[in-house]
């Protein structure tokens, strides 16, 4: 009979089971407590009528049970391997051939063995989801040697020790997945300690995994290249890791319930080699004053999609928070409200001066310029309110583009003063405010004779750099058209 707690399925469903005794509305029967690691199967979190037998994990994911039902039947590592790539060849792999010094004790034919060798023999990826595996098995060097991406997901381990007598067999191994495997013990005796010494990916999503045993994942998986931590329940505001993880680059915490971006500390301050982090669907909501440039100087990539960020005020944080980013994607945010998508990509982009891909786009040279010229506009005539005139990131477009002239006169007039340059000649012109680029090429098609289709507008900014009118549905001043500004007219035919 199996420990408590230990791991369980019934009728496929996944749990582990925290509880075996009386309970007084059972009074005939013995009553089993299962912890679902699907939480909606749940009623309660260990109670009934007010007393505790057990504590889960996650509130409100258990059940009782009686002890009658039966549950599925708990396989070794080599029984799902036959079952799922070799299922006609020997009904009992563990009856394998057992050596006695020169006498062999035959329990299964070596023609059988061959056969069975051959099959697995060349496979590279195993994927063995939910097979109810909760035992290693010996031999595997023999039948599986060439194993480079193994997938144990959603099965019965216990102990982290049964999955390293696996993977201790498996020399060629680099990427193994143990999501959902929610593992009671964590630790690992000195003799297995080096079984996950060659994992260059792994993944650890929805095993409930302790704060303690994330802090030793980098002496645990030091060549680690991947770590999956998503669906874990995380909070903390700091994850500590008690040795310096050198050789991590990619770190996902999605699906977690961080409120801040937590902070990933090492032994001596050591600094992260980590390129991309992945906090989507989480409950950020604050950014912490912390200098993430100086302990993670190679971060590239920052995923924040779905939390809770709510204000502009947190983008222009993070912008000066995160100066190594090039590559943001920030969709689904509270501060996102009521605005187009374009309008958030132009906002976002003259915001975070490093960007040089947002929400899955590229951003060229154009569309970066386009950008801020438009934002400054916005931001002169004061129709950008949660932005902070004295911060860095001023400074640095007023640098680049010049102080934005705010003219109270042009604001109080229904037309805009503007001067047209074609063929080396300028032309003052009146148009209306709120005139599309469009609507401008019909007027210069009528007053220089040139069809609509072939003329080309763009405004030639103070230092003579010239900013092409691409969208002909938008308005002039969306590229920062005002009094005074200077058109250049290009016939294209």
């Amino acid at each position: 009979m199996d420990t408590i707690p230990t791991r369980i399925s019934l009728q496929s469903h996944l749990g582990t089971l925290r509880y075996r005794g009386s309970l007084p509305v059972w009074s005939n029967t013995i009553a089993l407590g299962i912890e679902w690691d699907e939480e909606t199967r749940g009623k309660h979190s260990g109670s009934h009528n007010g007393v505790a037998y057990f504590e889960t994990s996650v509130p409100n994911s258990a059940t009782f049970v009686k002890v009658g039902r039966k549950f599925d039947k708990k396989r070794s590592f080599l029984e799902a391997l036959k079952e799922r790539y070799a299922p006609d060849e020997v009904d009992e792999l563990e009856k394998i051939d057992i050596t006695f010094g020169n006498k062999v004790a035959e329990r299964v034919g070596f023609d059988k063995i061959r056969k069975l060798q051959a099959q697995l023999d060349k496979l590279s990826l195993v994927a063995l989801y939910r097979q109810c595996i909760a035992y290693p098995s010996d031999g595997l060097c023999s039948f599986c040697p060439s194993i480079q991406d193994l997938d144990l997901s959603c099965n019965l381990f216990d102990d982290l020790v049964d999955v390293a007598k696996i993977t201790v067999q498996l020399p060629r191994l680099r990427l193994l997945r143990l999501n959902g495997n929610r593992i009671i013990s964590w630790e690992l005796p000195e003799e297995y300690e080096h079984a996950f010494l060659n994992i260059q990916v792994i993944s650890l999503a929805s095993t409930l995994i302790p704060l303690e045993s994330i802090s030793r994942l980098p002496k645990l998986f030091p060549a680690a290249r991947e770590c999956c931590l998503a669906r874990n329940y995380l909070a903390s505001a700091d994850i500590y890791f008690s040795v310096t993880w050198r050789s991590l680059e990619s770190l996902d915490l999605s699906y977690n319930r961080f409120t801040t971006i937590p902070f990933l500390t090492f032994p001596d301050g050591a600094t992260l080699r980590i390129t991309s982090l992945n906090l989507s669907h989480n409950s950020i909501s604050e950014i912490q004053a912390t200098s993430w440039t100086e302990h993670t100087p190679s971060l590239k990539a920052l995923d924040l999609r779905h939390n809770n960020l709510k204000t502009w005020k947190n983008v222009d944080t993070l912008a000066s928070q995160f100066t190594t980013i090039t590559d943001v994607t920030i969709q689904w945010n509270p501060f996102m409200d009521g605005l187009t998508y374009d309008d958030v990509q132009l906002a976002v982009i003259a915001r975070w001066a490093s960007l040089t891909a947002l929400n899955g786009t590229k951003i060229d040279e154009k569309e970066r310029m386009n950008a801020e010229i438009f934002f400054m506009a916005k931001v002169a005539k004061r129709q950008v309110p949660e932005f902070d005139l004295d911060c860095p990131r001023w400074k640095q477009l007023c640098d680049i583009y010049g102080p934005p002239v705010n003219s109270e006169a042009g604001k109080k007039s229904s037309v805009l003063g503007i001067v047209i340059l074609i063929d080396r000649e300028e032309k003052r012109r009146k148009v209306p405010r709120g005139l599309t680029v469009q609507k401008l090429k019909i007027l210069v098609a009528k007053w220089y004779k040139i069809p609509a289709a072939f003329v080309e507008l763009a405004l030639i900014d103070d230092d003579g750099t010239e900013l092409v009118f691409e969208d002909s549905l938008r308005e002039i001043e969306f590229y920062g058209v005002d009094d005074g500004s200077e058109i250049k007219i290009r016939d294209k035919r």
